[in-house]
């Protein structure tokens, strides 16, 4: 079995209790997740506030089969240091570094039409109770930003960025259960997390967009990759890896798909290609959920809907179902545009 810390000190899984006192120094965890069988995923986030780091915010969208609606909550809390990385509801905690996390929600959620979403900022409107209680189980080795983008496969760097300087993820199957709106159902599926720190929307005006796409699979296998580009279309960094039969493998990102201006909640078809040095590697996909947010300014968070045209762009992550090789996977789909004049990006 890959040893899946990759000999990367545990400490690096624990939060930081002080800021390193930087101009906007953040921290943040992403846990995104997917239970095919229920028909649900959902994007979590925990951070802390850029001008002040002990107030973290938690950050839900979840969305419900058939179109039954998106569930979404946002919310802020000064947090204790060993308490942390929680927020008002939502809570992560390591259990043991680099192999096992807990995950809880604990409150109320509003319901909102996809559509709505997709066309402006959320509104109030109705509101139900939201709990879950997740153990989450690392299925394959850390994805490090740094060693990755430094490999032959790898370019750019995580110096160039205006969200972090430090910045892993991780593949996991996940089981537990969910409760919503007073029905609770056991809910098993796949998912990444992510954990980044550094100064939050410093040199904005070199981030233009990005994708963050993964996928773990009944197999076993897996992938990931991460892409980002500055106004002038170069990529700052580009990082990738495939897992497969327990040999992890940096990989190069050939072709991966872009954000268009007309979003969409679902159907979008997609296409990957990555290289490694096992071979070339290709991915069909198809959207199955979408979540819609609007970058803050300074990346003090996210507004929850795409307001058209915001000079600061989309940030959609959504859910694709990944085949490769024929078999299927669903994943996070992550993707932003700031602009959408920007030239073709160049490798």
């Amino acid at each position: 079995m890959t040893d899946l810390s990759l000999g990367f000190d545990p400490a690096r899984e624990r939060m930081m209790a002080e800021s390193t006192g930087q101009y906007r120094f953040a921290e943040n965890v992403m846990f995104a997740l997917s239970d095919p069988a229920l028909g649900i995923s959902m994007w979590l986030h925990l951070g802390t506030w850029p001008d002040d780091f002990g107030i973290w915010e938690d950050y839900v969208q979840l969305h419900l089969p058939n179109n039954q609606g998106t569930l979404w909550s946002k919310s802020y809390m000064r947090v204790p240091a060993d308490m942390r990385p929680a927020g008002p509801n939502l809570r992560a905690q390591c259990l043991e570094p680099w192999k096992r996390w807990r995950l809880t929600y604990d409150g109320i959620a509003y319901r909102t039409a996809p559509e709505a979403l997709r066309t402006g900022f959320a509104q109030d409107g109705a509101r139900e109770i939201l709990g879950f209680d997740l153990q989450l189980d690392m299925a394959g080795p850390v994805w490090d930003a740094h060693s990755s983008a430094e490999s032959k496969h790898g370019g750019g760097s995580m110096a160039d960025q205006a969200w972090a300087k430090d910045h892993y993820q991780q593949l996991y199957t996940v089981s537990g259960t969910i409760t919503i709106d007073g029905e609770t159902k056991p809910f098993n599926g796949t998912g990444v997390r992510d954990h980044s720190r550094g100064q939050r929307g410093v040199r904005m005006d070199q981030f233009a967009g990005h994708a963050l796409i993964s996928a773990l699979y009944p197999s076993g296998k897996g992938f990931g990759m991460q892409r980002m580009w500055n106004p002038e279309g170069k990529v700052t960094l580009d990082t990738a890896f495939v897992y497969i039969d327990g040999r992890y493998e940096f990989a190069s990102v050939v072709e991966c798909p872009r954000l268009g201006r007309e979003l969409q909640y679902a159907g979008e078809k997609l296409k990957l290609v990555l290289r490694s040095d096992i071979g070339e590697h290709h991915f069909e996909g198809e959207v199955v959920h979408s979540g819609f947010s609007t970058m803050a300014d300074e990346m003090q968070g996210l507004n929850i809907g795409a307001k058209p045209d915001n000079p600061t762009g989309y940030f959609v992550p959504a859910f694709a179902r990944w085949t490769w090789d024929g078999e299927e996977a669903i994943g996070l789909t992550e993707r932003s545009e700031r602009a959408f004049r920007n030239p073709p990006v160049v490798a």
